[in-house]
């Protein structure tokens, strides 16, 4: 077991709150003992990122309540799995959490269903969590009655296809959105359709899909979107779009503010990397990529 204190000691930005836990081969007993010390009622901000915290040591914080001042609680790659994500979402003590990041845990659509109906979470803007929500998952955050100020939602690799997209679409929660990280899932053409036409999702100033099969249809849903308008970021990495799909985001009269446009792995020719140089109606964009390490302006 590692010196908590110590740890603390060296860790701790007294002036902003912050205590940067990351990558300190972590395990449960340790974030136990971090819950217990009374210096943790100045803490706003818990980066946890690449330990080995799994659901005792996320109960142990969520039934602290030295952490009523948490604005900021970061579990990138740990060992948290539904039972940690129902105490998070449970706990009265953490009312003003901001940002949540669970994402690379072992976190189903039953956690995301519990942070859905969470009672308590009320202040999150920023949530990131997967990676096994699936479907259904998504569809609960995209119901959610609790969940109606986030900014930012990332659900990268969480197996989401169709079904999930069209959910959060049609949310009436989620319209305050500004980001939407998608990459690596299954969403195909129908899904990409109905994010591009979606009411709720106008607000989209980035959307990240990433490894997700759209082809040439979804291209072309996203160039005629009329709901998208605030796009600046674009990334549609190993996509399918082709050539075809590719001219359609070069000729759309809809995506005015784009600014960052990431068509990498898509085998777009020459020529059509062309056009986008000489789009009429792409006035604002400054950077197109087509291959790693290189962009044309």
């Amino acid at each position: 077991m590692a010196d908590i204190e110590q740890i603390i000691e060296e860790s701790y930005n007294v002036e902003n709150g912050e205590l940067d836990l990351r990558e300190k081969e972590l395990k449960d007993d340790d974030i136990v003992a971090l819950a217990e010390s009374d210096k943790m009622k100045s803490v706003t901000a818990l980066f946890l990122e690449f330990n080995e915290v799994g659901d005792k040591g996320i109960c142990a914080v969520a039934e602290s309540a030295y952490f009523k001042n948490l604005t900021v609680l970061n579990l990138f790659k740990n060992e948290v799995t539904d039972v940690g994500v129902k105490a998070i979402a449970k706990t009265k003590n953490f009312l003003n959490l901001s940002e949540l990041i669970l994402s690379d845990n072992k976190i189903t659509a039953e956690g995301a269903t519990a942070i859905a109906n969470s009672k308590t979470l009320g202040s999150l803007v920023s949530l990131w969590i997967g990676d096994q929500l699936g479907d259904e998952g998504a569809k609960a955050l995209a119901e959610s009655k609790t969940l109606t100020h986030l900014n930012l939602l990332s659900l990268y690799r969480n197996n989401i296809g169709n079904e999930g997209a069209i959910a959060l679409a049609n949310s009436k929660s989620l319209t305050k959105l500004t980001e939407l990280n998608l990459n690596w899932n299954y969403i195909e053409a129908a899904g990409v359709d109905a994010i591009a036409n979606s009411e709720a999702l106008e607000n989209l100033t980035q959307l990240t899909l990433t490894y997700n099969p759209i082809g040439t249809r979804g291209a072309e849903a996203l160039a005629n979107s009329t709901r998208l308008k605030n796009l600046t970021l674009l990334d549609l990495y190993e996509t399918e779009i082709g050539d075809t799909g590719a001219k359609a985001l070069a000729e759309s009269k809809s995506l005015i503010n784009l600014e960052t446009l990431v068509l990498i792995h898509n085998d777009i020719s020459p020529d059509v990397q062309e056009l986008f140089k000489n789009s009429s109606s792409l006035t604002k964009l400054e950077k197109v990529v087509f291959q790693l390490g290189a962009a044309a302006t």
